[in-house]
C-alpha cells in the first residue's frame, strides 16, 4: 500500500466503526452487518460525505479507503460468529476513478485475517454519479468474478438510478428507507416497493428493506417479499461488537403471529420435492455422484455453506458442461471446485414457506423461464416446488377457501373469520372487530319470501364492499349475521372506522327500502302475523352493530369472550338510536 500522509493517518486513528445487523426477515437470524463510519464530525466535517469529498479532492481517496477497509475488517473479526456472516462495506464509486486504483488489494487484506472473500459485500451507492460507465462496468465485473458480493445501496433515490442496476449486475438490492418509512400507511410507497422487489426477483437479486423502524413497516416488507431487513427496529448501529447477536427473536416472533393458516403450509409441504442440493465449494465429483444417484433429476439446487439457496444448475446446462471440452476437463479433474461452475448457476425465485401464497405466485410469475421456485424455511433450503405443483397448490387452496365461503355472498365464512380473530388476539394489534345483525329480518323474510330475503342479504354484502375499503376484512357468519375487522393505524383510526360502520348502517337502511312495496314504505312498516298468529306492525329492515376495540389494553383474551360480548351487546345496539354499541 502507498504511504499515507501523517495528517490522514491521524484521521484514520481518530475514526471508529459502528456495525448494524442485517437479518433474515422470517427467522430473525443474522445475515451480515453493515460497517458505518463514526467520528468524522470530531475531525471538523459536517457530514461523512463531505469527509470523502475532501479525500477525493486531495486525490487520496483510494489510498485512505484501503486503510479504512483494513480497520473495518480488523474490528469485524471481533464480532462473535463473524466467520458465518457477511460484512457490508460502503465503497465510494469514485475510488474507481483514482489513478492509483489497483486490483487484488482487498484479497490480500482478507487473507491476512483469514476471511473468505465471499463474506465481503461491497455496497455501491447511487449518490455519486458514475463518470465513466465502461470503466465502472469492467471493475464491477472484476469484483463479481473475484467472488465478491455486490449490493446497490439507497436504491431508488440516487442520480444513476436504474442505469447502475443495469451495469452493476448486483447480488443484493437495498431499498432506500424513503420508500419504507410509513409504508404501512402509504399505499403508493407500498406499490413502488413491491415493484422494486419484483424487479429484483426477476434479476435474481436478494432484497434488503433498509431503515425499518416499526413493527408494522416490518410486516409490510415481509408481505411484499423482502428477504432481509435492517433498521432501528432490529438494532441501532453500535460501536460495541458484543451487542451484535446471532439471532433477533423479536423479529421472528412477529411472523409466527402473522403466519397464514397451517393448512396452506401443509398443502405446499405435501407437494414439495426435497431435491438434494449441492453446496458451493463442494467438488465436481459430488455433483456427478448426485446426478448418478438420481437419474431423473433435471435440476440441482445450489446452496451456500449456511444452506441458503442461491439458484439452480439446470439439466440443459449440465449437458452443455458435459459436451464441452471445458466441461469434460472438469469431469476428468475430480478434485476441481464447484466454484468453476458458478457461471452455470441460473437464478430462480427463492421464497419462504411463511410467505402468502399470492406473493409466491406473484414472484414466480415474474421469472418467465423459471421452472418453479426454491422454498426455504428460517433461511434454510427446504425443497423445490415446480410450476405444475404450484398450480395444484393454488387449486387445492382455492377448494379449501371455496368450501369456507358463504355460497350466497362469496364472503369468507367462519373458518377464516375465526382465523382473523385469533390473529388479532394473539398479535395484540390495535384493531376493530365488528358484528352485524339485521333488525326485523324474520318478519320480512316470512312476508316477502326467502328469495327477497336473499336479495337483501346480497344488498348488504354489496354495500360492505362499496362503503368499506379493501383494507377491511369482511366475512359472512351466516344468515343475516356479518363480521368486519380492521387493523388500526394512522389512516384507519378507531374514530374513522366507527364512522365507516355508521355510514354502512345508514346506507343500508336507506337502500333496503327499495325492497318493499310502496304502501309498506309509505306506512313505514309491514303488517303481518307474529309467532302467536296475531296481526301486528313490524318496522322496516335495518342493521345493528357491536363494535369492539382490541389491543394490548383489551380485556378480551379469547374468541369465546368476544362472542359473548357480541351476544350481550347486540340487544343494546338494537335499542340504540344509531343502532350501534361501541366497546372501547
Amino acid at each position: 500500500m502507498e504511504p499515507l500522509h501523517p495528517l490522514y493517518h491521524h484521521f484514520l486513528e481518530m475514526l471508529d466503526v459502528a456495525f448494524q445487523p442485517i437479518v433474515d426477515i422470517h427467522s430473525g437470524t443474522i445475515f451480515g452487518v453493515e460497517a458505518l463510519l463514526r467520528g468524522t464530525d470530531t475531525l471538523g466535517f459536517e457530514t461523512i460525505s463531505s469527509f470523502f469529498d475532501r479525500l477525493y479532492e486531495e486525490n487520496i481517496l483510494y489510498t485512505f479507503d484501503l486503510r479504512l477497509r483494513e480497520k473495518v475488517i480488523e474490528k469485524f473479526c471481533t464480532i462473535a460468529g463473524y466467520e458465518n456472516i457477511k460484512l457490508f462495506y460502503n465503497i465510494d464509486n469514485r475510488v474507481l476513478n483514482m489513478t492509483n486504483f489497483s486490483k487484488g488489494n482487498t484479497h490480500h487484506i482478507l487473507r491476512r485475517y483469514g476471511i473468505d472473500h465471499k463474506s465481503m459485500v461491497f455496497e455501491v451507492s447511487e449518490h455519486n454519479e458514475i463518470m465513466d460507465i465502461d470503466h465502472f462496468t469492467k471493475l464491477m465485473s472484476h469484483y463479481h468474478d473475484e467472488g465478491f458480493c455486490i449490493a446497490i445501496d439507497d436504491f431508488g433515490i440516487g442520480q444513476s438510478g436504474y442505469k447502475m442496476l443495469y451495469h452493476c449486475t448486483p447480488n443484493i438490492i437495498k431499498i432506500d428507507r424513503f420508500f419504507l418509512t410509513s409504508i404501512d400507511k402509504e399505499p403508493k410507497k407500498k406499490l413502488l416497493a413491491r415493484n422494486m422487489v419484483q424487479l429484483a426477483t426477476l434479476l435474481g437479486c436478494r432484497v434488503i428493506a433498509e431503515g425499518v423502524e416499526t413493527e408494522r413497516e416490518l410486516m409490510v416488507c415481509k408481505e411484499i417479499g423482502c428477504q432481509l431487513v435492517q433498521g432501528y427496529f432490529i438494532l441501532r448501529p453500535t460501536l460495541d461488537c458484543a451487542k451484535i447477536g446471532l439471532k433477533y427473536p423479536h423479529v421472528a416472533s412477529k411472523f409466527t403471529q402473522n403466519k397464514r393458516a397451517k393448512s396452506d403450509e401443509n398443502i405446499i409441504l405435501k407437494r414439495l420435492e426435497p431435491l438434494k442440493p449441492i453446496v458451493i465449494g463442494e467438488s465436481m465429483e459430488m455433483l456427478l455422484d448426485l446426478l448418478n444417484d438420481n437419474k431423473e433429476m433435471f435440476l440441482v439446487p445450489v446452496v451456500n455453506a449456511a444452506m441458503h439457496p442461491i439458484g439452480i444448475i439446470h439439466e440443459h446446462q449440465l449437458k452443455a458442461i458435459a459436451c464441452s471440452p471445458y466441461g469434460r476437463s472438469l469431469a476428468q479433474n475430480r478434485s476441481s471446485n464447484l466454484s468453476a461452475l458458478e457461471t452455470y448457476i441460473e437464478p430462480i425465485p427463492i421464497v419462504d414457506l411463511t410467505m402468502p401464497l399470492e406473493t409466491i405466485i406473484e414472484l414466480f410469475s415474474l421469472s418467465q423461464n423459471a421452472p418453479g421456485v426454491l422454498v426455504m424455511e428460517s433461511s434454510c433450503y427446504l425443497g423445490y416446488l415446480s410450476a405444475r405443483e404450484m398450480i395444484e397448490v393454488v387449486h387445492e387452496r382455492n377448494l379449501v377457501r371455496a368450501r369456507d365461503e358463504n355460497p350466497l355472498t362469496r364472503l369468507p365464512g367462519n373458518f377464516r373469520i375465526n382465523e382473523y380473530i385469533a390473529y388479532v388476539i394473539e398479535s395484540a394489534n390495535e384493531a376493530v372487530l365488528a358484528y352485524f345483525d339485521f333488525d326485523h329480518f324474520k318478519p320480512y323474510n316470512d312476508y316477502y319470501g326467502f328469495r327477497n330475503g336473499d336479495r337483501v342479504i346480497l344488498l348488504f354484502a354489496d354495500l360492505m364492499h362499496k362503503v368499506l375499503s379493501l383494507e377491511y376484512f369482511k366475512g359472512h357468519i351466516g344468515g343475516d349475521d356479518f363480521f368486519v375487522g380492521a387493523i388500526l393505524n394512522d389512516t384507519y383510526t378507531f374514530e374513522s372506522v366507527c364512522a365507516d360502520i355508521e355510514r354502512l348502517i345508514s346506507t343500508f337502511a336507506d337502500e333496503v327500502q327499495e325492497f318493499y312495496e310502496q304502501k309498506d314504505r309509505e306506512r313505514g312498516c309491514i303488517i303481518a302475523e307474529d309467532r302467536d298468529g296475531n296481526q301486528r306492525e313490524f318496522k322496516l329492515l335495518g342493521v345493528s352493530s357491536v363494535v369492539v376495540k382490541m389491543g394490548k389494553a383489551s380485556s378480551i383474551a379469547s374468541a369465546e369472550q368476544l362472542q359473548h360480548t357480541f351476544a350481550i351487546e347486540k340487544k343494546r345496539a338494537k335499542k340504540s338510536p344509531n343502532h350501534l354499541s361501541i366497546i372501547c
